[in-house]
């Protein structure tokens, strides 16, 4: 798999991937990064990839024709072209799992945007696809590229030290992680719930799924695709088996421990 990365900063892009498992990954030739910079297709003086906007308005927008030599000098390598922007389909754990099972075998690459945006004619005639990683606007798309680069290499074999990870993480089944704690047993005057310390795996297992449930009833109420009563219930049987001191530990409000203890049907 090779990822293309094109970009007016691509020492940026380099180095935040020199880090870390995707550093790791990149150096066991699982899968190469590759950047191009826009500026190296530029014919004046200036290097300019930028002018001003037809219609006035703020910001300089980016010209098309030095982002389509750059994605030409990719040659087949280009694979399926995809622009960061805003406009784009909202990014999560599922379209990272399906660039990761699409592009094991084929090419990608990223193309980021910067200043006031791209010429939209460049975005109509050469990308493929447009992704956007949240509702909030960034000064540059390498932030976008290096947030899809690490959530893809996560799902390609051999990228993580343990596999089960991906398949435990927050999204993996819809809805957040559950809260998780390391030794020594108190810290700070909070106790790791006795049931993690108990050595009941069928216990545990059932404990983190009616936790993750919980915090996300609480904090991402939207993972949630609809209000099943019944899984609720179920959940809060086993949570009210926790002190309530040890939920509060967890992470949940004094409010979510009350609605636990008081109410089978959710917070």
């Amino acid at each position: 798999m090779r990822i293309n990365v094109i970009t007016l900063f691509p020492d940026a892009v380099s180095d935040f991937l020199s880090w870390g498992v995707v550093g790791q990954a990149m150096k066991h030739k699982i899968f190469q990064v590759n950047t191009v910079n826009p500026r190296d297709f530029t014919e004046d003086v200036h290097k300019s990839v930028d002018d001003r906007p037809y219609g006035g308005g703020d910001g300089m927008i980016m010209r098309a024709e030095p982002l389509k030599k750059a994605v030409d000098s990719l040659g087949e390598y280009a694979g399926t072209r995809v622009y960061l922007s805003p406009h784009g389909e909202l990014w999560n754990d599922g379209l990272a799992r399906e660039f990761a099972c699409q592009f094991k075998t084929s090419n990608l690459t990223l193309i980021c945007g910067r200043y006031g945006g791209v010429d939209q004619r460049f975005i109509n005639s050469e990308v493929d696809r447009v992704v956007s990683v949240g509702d909030y606007v960034l000064s540059g798309g390498e932030i976008a590229a290096l947030a899809m680069i690490d959530s893809i290499a996560r799902f390609l074999p051999g990228v993580l030290g343990n596999e089960k990870s991906k398949e435990t993480d927050s999204f993996a089944n819809g809805l957040l992680e559950a809260p998780q704690f390391t030794r020594p047993p108190t810290v700070l005057g909070q106790n790791v719930p006795t049931v993690l310390r108990g050595g009941d795996h069928k216990s545990i297992d059932a404990f983190r799924a009616a936790l993750g449930l919980a915090v996300s009833r609480e904090r991402r109420p939207d993972l949630l695709a609809s209000d099943d009563d019944r899984l609720w219930r179920e959940m809060c049987e086993i949570l009210r088996t926790v002190p309530a001191e040890e939920l509060r530990t967890c992470g949940l409000s004094a409010e979510s421990v009350n609605s636990i203890y008081s109410s089978s049907k959710g917070l």
